[in-house]
Parts: C-alpha cells; sequence; structure tokens
C-alpha cells in the first residue's frame, strides 16, 4: 500500500511539474515574456484558436478566429499564413511592457494582394460576406489562396516588430498592432486591409 501511496503521489507531482511548465503568469519578467512569446508563435502556427484568443490581441486575427470557430477552411488558412514563420526576441523592456522581435515569414503581400484583388473586382461587398458562410465557395476560393502561400518566398530581410505586453488576471497578452500583424504574416494582413479600403 505504501508502494502505490508513494507511487501515486510521484504521478501526481510530475503531473503537477508539466502543468505549471505548460503556462504562463501575469508576472512583467523577461522569463515569462519570453515563455508568452513561445505559446504565441506556437499558437499563430498551428492557429490555435483558444490560445490566440488569451495571449493575442489583434483586431484583424480576432476576425479571422472568428470565421476559424464556424469554417475549418479560415483555420487552415491561418496555418498556412504562419507555417513558416519564426521569430527572435532582440530586447524586452519591463518597465515599458515591450517586447521587440525580428520576425520572417513568406512574402505574402503580393500574393494576398492580387486574391483579393481578384475577389473585389468578381463580388461585391455583401456578395462576399454572403459566401463566407458557403462551404463549397470556401474550399474553393481559400484553396486558391492557401495555393498562392505555398508557392510564395520567404522574405528577404526579417520585419522588426514591437509589440505592447498587457497583464490580465491569469497571463501576458501581446497586443498586436498593424505593423505587428503585418510582420507576421509576411504583409498579407496589411495587403488584404489596404485592398478592402479599411
Amino acid at each position: 500500500m505504501k508502494k502505490f501511496t508513494a507511487l501515486f503521489l510521484s504521478v501526481v507531482m510530475i503531473i503537477c511539474c508539466f502543468s505549471a511548465c505548460s503556462k504562463t503568469s501575469a508576472e512583467m519578467t523577461e522569463e515569462n515574456i519570453t515563455a508568452t512569446a513561445d505559446i504565441v508563435f506556437t499558437a499563430l502556427k498551428e492557429f490555435n484558436t483558444d490560445d490566440l484568443q488569451t495571449y493575442v490581441s489583434s483586431s484583424t486575427l480576432s476576425i479571422i478566429m472568428s470565421y476559424a470557430k464556424q469554417h475549418e477552411q479560415f483555420a487552415e488558412l491561418g496555418r498556412a499564413m504562419f507555417e513558416n514563420l519564426s521569430y527572435e526576441i532582440t530586447s524586452i523592456d519591463t518597465s515599458a511592457k515591450t517586447v521587440t522581435l525580428s520576425v520572417i515569414n513568406k512574402d505574402l503581400k503580393q500574393p494576398a494582394t492580387d486574391f483579393t484583388n481578384e475577389l473585389m473586382d468578381t463580388y461585391s461587398t455583401l456578395g462576399l460576406l454572403n459566401n463566407l458562410s458557403n462551404d463549397e465557395w470556401l474550399d474553393e476560393n481559400l484553396s486558391d489562396l492557401t495555393g498562392r502561400i505555398d508557392n510564395a518566398p520567404m522574405m528577404s530581410e526579417p520585419a522588426e516588430i514591437t509589440i505592447t505586453l498587457e497583464q490580465t488576471d491569469d497571463n501576458l497578452v501581446f497586443n498586436f498592432d498593424e505593423n505587428a500583424e503585418n510582420g507576421v504574416s509576411g504583409g498579407a494582413l496589411g495587403a488584404i486591409k489596404s485592398a478592402i479600403g479599411i
């Protein structure tokens, strides 16, 4: 019985240790900012909407995430957009609550611009909105964009982005402004916003 109790307690301790390692806190420390960055960039590459909603504040990504919860095609698009994303932290300023990163992704500005312009030439804004709930239309059109992303070259130079950090009750949140959205998406999010005039 004592052996069973010792084994049980060992298993519980191991589980607790792993759980503690995978979580972050709201402390504004370099270690916690680094751990949060790992979570954020893994969530982008996997397009994990739960983690993105917890650790990232981004107006454009929020729109894509809301559609991704209803349509797998948007989740696949997110994964394609961020699959090749990599980053390096270049500086952390805990007093200013900022982290500066060097990020590199595929150069997606031109594919995103071309795709968006073609859609805008073919459909009215209302027509586009109506098609966003049509799975057959999404399969055809978002797979086209995903193919263009696959064929895009890598950016020639990394982009530097500075992200402001916010402390919530449970964790830190990375606030993505337009420059950060553009940097992590290889220019895709900025190109789409520019093409549709928002």
